[in-house]
């Protein structure tokens, strides 16, 4: 019996089953039941499962998207049916595809609610189904993320982007709509990405928007989250800003992977237009950021992350605003995020930040500044108004009258100087916003100090002081111990109070602050111990942190900063405190000398070579002086052995001139040789050795200055009789080398004298 009918015509080959299969029902279901397995078994069928097992969360809004997203992945990937969502999964055999992709579908189906559930009915695959949901209850969702992209397709829609060819441009996006949106290189940025990145195409950036539905916008995010506005703030394009806003303002409350909306990615890069603007716009339409899936500026970790890159920013004004309108960003902590953490160690925000010269600091100290309300304008008191005068002109008579003209002169001289002079524009721009730092500074105390619990002001605080004391930045210092007067006793992580930090870290301004607000009893500041049994002398024996040893140029007036600090703190205590022992058995002195060691070597060398140098230089001076002495100009008469012009005032001048430049050279040759030959002590460095080398140095310039002053008389005895005019080159040219030596060698005799006799150090602290 054959399975092949060849009968019927010879029509063709006609497959018939066996009469024995046909009569076997049982039979015929077992064989359509194998085949039916062999076609599935590319395709898993966990059909045993139940879904609600793991997902527990029914999607019902964008709220719960993301919760619902991660429990749904899970269950999918752990049952390897992820690429029936993701399209990796083909269907080359359909039966089997279709079984499980009904499995998947029925999964999400079981997982929605109601009202969502009628959004995706009628769509015929998981990926469909999966899909939709996804664009419309996810903030993020990009409708091009699963589509495989041939990055080299999109290489001439990336150059007509570039270029700003609309023309180019929207041929290829008539000829495919998805080019509007989908990622055209690794970071995947869409075309409005990068049009925005360009800045200059605007009309470019104009005629894309229109192409765009302002859905689609939200939709439209690169693989960092962020929106075509995010990326508008980043590179300070507030003409796309401004499109995207009034296309779609709910971009402003979108938040990126770093949790930053676009307004936070403005003032990051100090953009201060774009920033202004989205301040604004966010202000205007902050009631959508109510909405789900969206998020305030003003409110929590936003708002505080917002003030602190405002002030970060040095925007002052738009700081104090914020505070005035929302009082609670002032108060808050989000991870190193603390307002008042900001303003206190941006040093540069006062004067104490600034190194002003003796002129600037003069001019500074006089300039007005008027009205310095945060919330006002800045403008100089307008004094020509009476009101603002006291006293009356009528009945105080010509006292007030006197004030009144001296008071416009005053103001009028200023009023002048800011229009014409540059520099005082400057100094009178910085008054201003340290003024304002300081005004900011309060506010924000004034609100810390209004929270309930005193364990959050402690910690809020801690940190500011700590670090404005780092810093020594005295005006934040001083307002903190104002505000919160037990601030003077917070340690820092290592445990050290305020003023061990002060003392050890060489933080000049911030101490006598600190001293002032200890109590009465000065010397309670050594009775604080550290864990090594140092007390304050230990600590300021110990080697100054390398930033504020550099303030100071060469290694000798280095070491004499460090004594001056060390002979400072000594003041302080009582005898008994000098000889109290460490841990390691060391007193003060001892302290001093071990960590200072390296340094004293280098300030003996230093000390070594500069005497060297002007001790070849003051030698040279003397035998050129000297022979000079003993050889007059014109000679001597032969019968009396006088010299020829004794008489002349410019041989007076000679001799004079003479004289001193070697005396004063021989005095400085001397003194540079008792530097060279000094036993080099520790104290040494303090006075003596700096003493010696100012006076060289002071003699030194004397003598060459005469020097040149007697050469010039001899040049006039010996050619400029009858010619005064040669008098004119003769003293041009005698400036010269004196002008150039003293330029060059001044700097240096300045530093000596101020470091030694001027160096300020516990200045504010003398008081008894």
């Amino acid at each position: 019996m054959g399975l092949i009918n060849t009968s019927g015509g010879g029509k063709g080959w006609n497959p018939i089953l066996p009469s024995c299969i046909l009569k076997n029902k049982f039979f015929l279901a077992s064989f359509f039941s194998l085949v039916e397995s062999e076609m599935s078994q590319e395709y898993p069928y966990p059909s045993h499962v139940h879904a609600a097992s793991f997902v527990s969360v029914k999607l019902s809004s964008k709220t719960n998207y993301s919760m619902w997203e991660e429990q749904m992945m899970c269950l999918l990937e752990s049952h390897d049916m992820l690429g029936f969502i993701d399209g990796t999964i083909k269907k080359e055999k359909y039966r089997g595809w279709n079984r499980s992709d009904k499995l998947v579908k029925g999964w999400i189906f079981g997982s929605l609610s109601e009202d969502v559930m009628a959004t995706v009915l009628g769509l015929d695959t998981a990926n469909n189904v999966w899909e939709k949901l996804r664009t419309t209850y996810s903030i993020y969702a990009s409708p091009n993320t699963t589509r495989n992209i041939d990055k080299t397709d999109h290489l001439p829609l990336c150059r007509a982007i570039m270029r700003g060819d609309w023309e180019e441009a929207g041929e290829i996006f008539n000829r495919d709509k998805d080019a509007l949106t989908v990622k055209l290189n690794v970071e995947g940025h869409s075309a409005l990405h990068i049009a925005i990145d360009a800045c200059k195409h605007i009309q470019f950036v104009e005629n894309l928007l229109k192409e765009i539905n302002p859905e689609s916008l939200l939709a439209l995010v690169t693989c960092h989250k962020e929106n075509a506005l995010h990326r508008a703030a980043m590179v300070d394009n507030v003409k796309a800003a401004k499109m995207l806003v009034e296309k779609n303002p709910y971009l402003l409350f979108s938040l990126d992977n770093m949790n930053n909306m676009p307004i936070h990615r403005a003032i990051i890069g100090s953009h201060e237009t774009t920033f202004q603007y989205m301040l604004d716009a966010c202000m205007r339409h902050i009631t959508l950021s109510q909405e789900d899936g969206y998020h305030n500026p003003f409110e929590g970790r936003h708002g505080v992350r917002l003030l602190t890159n405002v002030i970060n920013a040095g925007l002052l004004d738009v700081a104090y605003d914020l505070i005035k309108k929302y009082p609670v960003m002032a108060t808050k902590k989000v991870g190193p995020y603390i307002p008042l953490l900001s303003i206190a160690r941006k040093g540069d925000l006062y004067f104490s930040g600034t190194r002003y010269n003796f002129y600037q600091k003069f001019v500074y100290a006089n300039l007005p500044t008027g009205n310095n309300d945060l919330s006002g304008t800045n403008k100089i008191q307008d004094i020509e108004n009476q009101n603002t005068y006291n006293g009356n002109f009528e009945t105080n008579g010509w006292k007030t009258y006197f004030y009144y003209v001296i008071q416009r002169i005053y103001v009028k001289f200023w009023d002048v100087a800011l229009l014409k002079m540059t520099h005082v524009k400057h100094l009178h721009e910085d008054k201003l916003k340290h003024n304002k730092a300081r005004m900011l500074l309060k506010c924000i105390c004034k609100e810390v100090g209004k929270i309930d619990k005193g364990i959050d002001i402690c910690r809020i605080y801690g940190e500011a002081f700590n670090l404005a004391v780092q810093n020594d930045t005295p005006e934040a210092v001083e307002e903190i111990i104002e505000s919160f007067p037990q601030a003077i006793w917070t340690r820092n992580s290592d445990g050290y109070l305020a003023t061990q930090v002060a003392i050890k870290d060489r933080c000049r301004k911030v101490h006598g602050i600190l001293i002032r607000h200890l109590p009465r009893n000065k010397y309670l500041v050594h009775a604080f111990l550290d864990d090594d049994k140092n007390n304050t002398l230990h600590l300021a024996g110990q080697l100054a942190p390398i930033p504020k040893l550099n303030l100071v140029s060469g290694a000798a007036l280095q070491m004499q900063r460090e004594l001056q600090w060390f002979k400072g703190v000594e003041k302080f205590g009582k005898p008994k405190h000098k000889e109290i022992k460490n841990k390691k058995g060391e007193t003060p002195i001892m302290v001093f000398r071990r960590e200072h060691k390296e340094l004293r070597k280098e300030g003996e060398a230093w000390m070594k070579k500069t005497a060297d140098s002007y001790t070849i230089t003051a030698a040279l001076i003397i035998t050129i002086v000297f022979a000079a002495a003993i050889t007059v100009p014109g000679g001597n008469d032969s019968d009396t052995g006088k010299a020829i012009y004794s008489r002349k005032p410019s041989f007076i001048i000679f001799v004079v001139s003479d004289a001193i430049s070697l005396f004063a050279s021989t005095t400085s040759l001397l003194l540079f040789l008792s530097i060279l030959t000094a036993r080099y002590r520790e104290e040494d460095f303090l006075y003596r050795l700096p003493l010696r080398l100012i006076v060289g140095l002071a003699m030194l310039f004397l003598s060459v200055s005469s020097m040149m002053v007697a050469f010039s008389a001899t040049l006039y005895l010996t050619f400029g009789q009858g010619r005064a005019w040669i008098l004119i080159p003769v003293a041009t040219l005698t400036c010269l080398p004196i002008v150039s030596f003293v330029t060059l060698q001044l700097p240096l005799l300045v530093d000596l004298i101020s470091s030694t006799y001027y160096h300020g150090i516990f200045a504010e602290d003398q008081s008894p």
